[in-house]
């Protein structure tokens, strides 16, 4: 186990306006929330969580529309249904019932 503990640097208020409009435009460019707060963190040597925080604090964060979400529920459903379906024909490891591997 390490017992060195990471050391953080300060940022100033400047940086982070800088690192939430970053994180922000990635996202609005198609990365995930994840993703562009692990790019911006890793520049700036902070964690990510960090960028996380800052991000959710500032109210920027792009939230998807409630077309987007229905969209990504029904296609969801679909991919459920045919999963289930698929399942109960082949059974659960893919294999048809009563064949041999």
């Amino acid at each position: 186990m390490n017992t060195e503990r990471r050391r953080y640097r300060i940022v100033d208020e400047d940086t982070k306006s800088d690192a939430i409009a970053t994180a922000v435009r990635c996202i609005e460019a198609g990365d995930s929330f994840t993703a562009a707060c692990a790019a911006v963190a890793d520049v700036l040597d902070v964690s990510a969580t960090t960028v996380r925080g800052w991000v959710n604090a500032s109210g920027l964060r792009p939230q998807p529309s409630w077309e987007v979400v229905r969209r990504l529920e029904l296609e969801l459903a679909a991919a459920t249904e045919l999963n289930r379906r698929r399942e109960a024909r082949l059974g659960v490891g893919g294999q048809r019932a009563g064949s041999a591997k």
